[in-house]
């Protein structure tokens, strides 16, 4: 009973999560009850212009996050991304996150629309997170 309190499980339909959770799939996700503190490579379910999504948070409130060539740059240090492939080199501007805020990003880079072009999303629209 308690299980289901804290828990909920999310139907993926779409694809910009993938390979990590494929379309069609399902994961179980901790529901946010009183509050969030982030980590870095969190899935996170949120709300976005009323919709509701699935990204992995990548970048944390006051970090200044760039990418070059498809390597992701948190505050100047490279870091590893082992969850995605490296088909898709892209660049991203480097910008600065505020408090209070999270860049997310899909795994499948090409496909995903994501913090990218909605920019940082809230934390207190952070509806569920899965941690590894």
């Amino acid at each position: 009973m308690l299980k289901n309190l804290f828990n909920q499980k999310i139907n993926i339909i779409e694809k910009s999560m993938e390979p990590s959770l494929l379309n069609g799939s399902s994961i179980k996700m901790r529901k946010i009850i009183f509050f969030y503190k982030p980590k870095r490579f969190d899935i996170v379910h949120f709300k976005n212009n009323k919709k509701n999504l699935i990204k992995r948070v990548v970048g944390l409130s006051n970090e200044t996050i760039q990418v070059k060539k498809g390597i992701l740059i948190i505050n100047g240090k490279r870091i590893s991304e082992n969850y995605i492939s490296r088909n898709h080199i892209f660049d991203f501007p480097e910008i600065v996150i505020g408090k209070g805020e999270l860049f997310v990003m899909g795994d499948s880079r090409k496909i995903s629309i994501d913090s990218r072009k909605f920019g940082p999303v809230k934390t207190k629209n952070i509806l569920s997170f899965y941690r590894f």
